[in-house]
């Protein structure tokens, strides 16, 4: 059905998703991390609870996010056409 886009071009385009997905899954991990840690040190309060929410929707986004990996990763290239995919959106990038 496709007339006008290249292979690279869809190559380029799941490519780009799975690293937008993989740098998101990355900082939700960090935020994890760091609500973890904040919650050891924190009194009950407000700003605690508000910590435990914030930790529980990031768990659950974090969860949602490596499900859009996982599937993702069944749509991707072979290697050489995703290091090229990648070769080319630094090229475009610089």
């Amino acid at each position: 059905m496709d007339t006008l886009m290249t292979q690279d071009e869809k190559d380029e385009i799941v490519v780009e998703f799975m690293l937008s997905q993989e740098r998101d899954s990355y900082c939700h991990t960090l935020n994890l991390e760091r609500y973890d840690q904040m919650l050891n040190g924190l009194p009950e309060g407000e700003w605690k609870k508000r910590v435990e929410h914030l930790r529980a929707e990031t768990a659950k986004r974090l969860n949602e996010v490596d499900t859009i990996i996982a599937a993702t990763e069944k749509q991707m290239p072979p290697k050489a056409r995703i290091e090229a995919a990648m070769l080319r959106s630094k090229q475009k990038d610089a």
